[in-house]
């Protein structure tokens, strides 16, 4: 478990913009996602996902976003931060992060970062942690990952309104404040002791 989020950052960083699209995935790319019944809507998600491809996974997004189901609130959340290109335009941030790397290196990775950021990727990223939100409400279960990534996304939010400097970033109010509250609850999954939690402790402290 404790090895959990190193894993799934380090795939992030050398795997994650690999995706291609399955023959599936073209074929559901060719019907309206909104159409589709729950269970297809499902799949779509979880295939959009493992492309890797932001307009698939927007899609897929657009057809799940308006979902009460506490149960699928926070795949529609995963999906919202990867059509915002969080795991893409963050690469460098969060193999830093897993590797240990100085608060300067991560916060100069960051700062770089943000420039590719458009407003429409930073409103997906409020709309993921408002369905994360609703998701935990529920009775959802949310994973260490989908905590991460929205939290790490909500940085980028908070970064805007620091007016584009990383050193300003207000992490007492607003944007800020949920990123630290969603990392918290990354590492809370982990092992008090183990590595992960540790290095998701050090990140977090550095805002």
């Amino acid at each position: 478990m404790q090895r959990t989020l190193l894993l799934f950052l380090c795939v992030w960083v050398f795997v994650s913009c690999e995706g291609v699209f399955t023959t599936s995935l073209v074929e559901w790319a060719q019907r309206d996602p909104s159409q589709l019944n729950r269970e297809q809507k499902i799949n779509f998600a979880k295939e959009a996902l493992a492309s890797g491809n932001r307009d698939s996974m927007k899609k897929a997004y657009d057809a799940l976003k308006g979902t009460s189901d506490p149960s699928l609130q926070p795949l529609a959340a995963e999906l919202a931060v990867g059509a915002a290109g969080v795991k893409d335009a963050l690469a460098t941030v969060l193999g830093k992060v897993a590797a240990g790397s100085s608060e300067e290196a991560i916060k100069a990775a960051l700062q770089e970062a943000f420039e590719s950021f458009s407003e429409g990727d930073l409103s997906l990223i409020m709309e993921a942690a408002t369905l994360l939100a609703s998701a935990e409400s529920g009775g959802g279960t949310i994973t260490a990952d989908q905590y991460f990534i929205t939290g790490v996304g909500l940085l980028v939010v908070a970064l805007k309104d620091a007016g584009g400097d990383v050193n300003q970033i207000d992490t007492s109010t607003g944007p800020g404040q949920t990123a630290i509250e969603l990392l918290t609850k990354a590492k809370d999954q982990f092992a008090p002791d183990s590595e992960a939690a540790k290095l998701l402790n050090d990140f977090s402290g550095y805002f």
